[in-house]
């Protein structure tokens, strides 16, 4: 009935079906229709594929508007009322109709007398032409087009909301390596949704050339419960705990060889790990699912690999030389000369605490910060440094030519502050204790892994503090892009999935913060990570609070509720979302999707409603057929 130009989907058309109660029911947001098109000739039949966005009947006896006399309103819609009832699947009534907004799927239908072939669009629909609902069949090949089940290198990420019955197939390379995004609110089931394509996309993953590596950055540690069912059955699935304090006390204990610690060990581990609420019930199946997590060794603990002062210092040298330092850069160029004669020595506490004495003493000397309950165990003449003379033989090698009655610039003071604070943050992991080697994963050890094409493996990585977490993701991403980069290799597809992504990337971070590092190896994975097989997964309520260089990179959106215009507004933006296609997201139910992808699925670009399958039941299953006899 009406075409107008849009600009986010190019051209919106407005289509009208005489209303039955039946074809009120059978309408969905997301079904497709065909309309003869201007391409149409003697020969063939030409029929542009659209898309239904929005539904509404309309009774012209009322209309749209109810301004007027509130009597004649309400006799006037109590009158209409019958008509929605007594048309049940024949249209007695002009006054009656079904108004959809339609937008394009850039593909037409051609029917000739050789047959039937879908190609893409090549002109418009026509202004008066017949719309008709396009055979569950047709449905199915175009939403599939070009998709084929039977290749390893396909997953089912759901139905189609419009008749569930259909699957929807999306290419697992493309998803993973071209990056993917999931956007939900509060109760949609993002979480429930990460864990069902996770565990999907490992079990397709059974081809030698279609391994798949998961990590997943777990900031609120709750899927430990909803992936166990992979970490209890994939050879190569761990949940790394980077820190001690990330587990319990007594778990700590068992996973150091005692053994007597096990039972309450595997109790501490149940009474601390977040359950969804359907799976609460399950506690005596987790705990044996635990059991066979710590006889497997699957739970690790991340061990910092060994390196020397020379490592630490390149990778943090710029946190003292950024900003301008003024008359205070002598002192801190021959501060970073002094530390440079230690670059061969292996990190130690030793070494460190004598840094950050020096740093104490430089500071101190024009400031009142020995009020501010710094310790300096160099000054205060602890037990653990008035027997150590070769620490304090550091520290005066470090004050060396450095004249200390100097007043430093503020701009250099803050440099020597955020430097500790590395310095601090390196020191308590220089002082882990080393654990058995069956329980703990260095750097080395995973990037190894993930570099390895003859199995897919699962990381769940875990941290009670969320800056060691950043940190990690920061260190893992560089290492892994520059093992690959070096070496030229490109596979196994390896996909980092940012949980609560807007701790990961957000818009604007504090120099030299745990955030500014992993938003920085985020945008850097998300822009060059794809040429070498690495794709990032980012998953939030909050998509407005992203970095927007990363929001727009990932070629596959699912997108849920976001009840915020801003959120909303920020996927238009990265995608091309129309307001029309997200109105139908309102009335999502827990498990309804909006699939939007350029290279995964059959549509391009063109948003399909689909329904996942829910991972308690998948959960539940598993507790049940494994350890539900016992």
């Amino acid at each position: 009935m009406k075409i107008e130009e849009n600009e986010q989907t190019r051209y919106q058309f407005e289509i009208w079906f005489e209303y039955t109660r039946q074809a009120m029911m059978e309408l969905k947001e997301g079904t497709l229709l065909a309309v003869k098109n201007f391409a149409s000739n003697q020969n063939e039949t030409h029929y542009s594929i659209l898309e239904i966005m929005s539904i509404m009947p309309i009774h012209y006896a009322l209309g749209e508007n109810i301004e007027g006399y509130p009597g004649f309103v309400m006799e006037a819609a109590r009158n209409i009322a019958t008509d929605w009832t007594s048309q049940e699947d024949i249209s007695q009534e002009d006054t009656t109709i079904i108004r959809c907004i339609a937008t394009p799927t850039e593909l037409e239908m051609v029917e000739s007398i050789n047959g039937r072939r879908l190609e893409m669009a090549s002109t418009i629909p026509m202004v008066g032409s017949d719309a008709r609902v396009l055979t569950s069949e047709a449905s199915k090949e175009i939403v599939n087009r070009e998709i084929s089940p039977i290749h390893n290198e396909v997953f089912e990420v759901g139905t189609w909301l419009v008749d569930k019955s259909i699957p929807i197939y999306v290419r697992s390379e493309d998803f993973v390596r071209l990056h993917f995004g999931i956007f939900g609110f509060t109760g949609v089931g993002k979480s429930n949704f990460v864990s069902t394509l996770i565990a999907k996309l490992l079990r397709t993953a059974n081809a030698p050339n279609n391994r798949v590596k998961m990590v997943i950055f777990d900031l609120m540690s709750e899927y430990t419960a909803l992936l166990v069912d992979q970490l209890v059955q994939i050879p190569n699935a761990y949940l790394l705990a980077i820190g001690e304090y990330t587990l319990p006390r007594r778990v700590i204990k068992f996973l150091n060889r005692n053994n007597h610690q096990k039972e309450r060990a595997i109790n501490d581990l149940v009474n601390t790990t977040l359950f969804p609420k359907p799976l609460n019930n399950l506690r005596d199946l987790f705990r044996e699912a635990f059991t066979t997590l710590l006889d497997k060794n699957k739970v690790r603990l991340y061990q910092e690999p060994t390196r020397t002062f020379g490592d630490f210092l390149r990778e943090n040298e710029h946190t003292l030389t950024h900003g301008n330092l003024g008359g205070s850069r002598g002192i801190i160029n021959t501060f970073i000369d002094n530390m440079e004669t230690l670059s061969d020595q292996a990190v130690t506490p030793d070494i460190l605490q004598a840094v950050i004495s020096t740093i104490n003493r430089i500071t101190r000397t024009t400031t009142s910060e020995s009020k501010s309950g710094v310790l300096d165990p160099y000054i205060s003449g602890s037990r653990s440094t008035t027997q150590n003379s070769e620490s304090n033989e550091i520290v005066k090698r470090l004050l060396s030519e450095i004249n200390l009655s100097t007043e430093l610039t503020a701009t250099a003071m803050s440099n020597l502050r955020e430097f500790r604070r590395k310095l601090n943050a390196e020191l308590r992991r220089s002082s882990q204790r080393t654990y058995p080697e069956n329980v703990r994963l260095t750097l080395e050890d995973i990037i190894n892994d993930l570099n390895d094409s003859s199995h897919s493996s699962l990381y769940v990585v875990q941290s009670h503090n969320p800056d060691d977490l950043r940190d990690f993701a920061y260190r893992l991403g560089i290492e892994l892009f520059e093992s690959r980069r070096r070496e030229g290799i490109i596979s196994p597809l390896v996909s980092f999935v940012f949980d609560e992504a807007d701790e990961f990337i957000p818009q604007k971070a504090e120099r030299d913060s745990s955030y500014e590092r992993s938003a920085w190896i985020v945008e850097m994975l998300a822009r060059r990570g794809r040429k070498f097989g690495i794709g990032i997964g980012i998953c939030t309520q909050r998509t407005r609070l992203l970095r927007t260089s990363v929001m727009a990179q990932p070629h596959t959106y699912l997108v849920s509720k976001l009840p915020r215009l801003s959120d909303r507004q920020a996927v238009q933006e990265a995608f091309g979302f129309s307001e029309e296609m997200f109105r139908q997201t309102f009335k999502f139910v827990p498990g309804n999707w909006l699939l939007a992808s350029y290279d995964a699925t059959g549509l391009k670009g063109i948003p399909i409603p689909i329904h996942a399958e829910n991972a308690n039941e998948r959960i539940q299953n598993f507790l049940n057929r494994m350890y539900g006899q016992r």
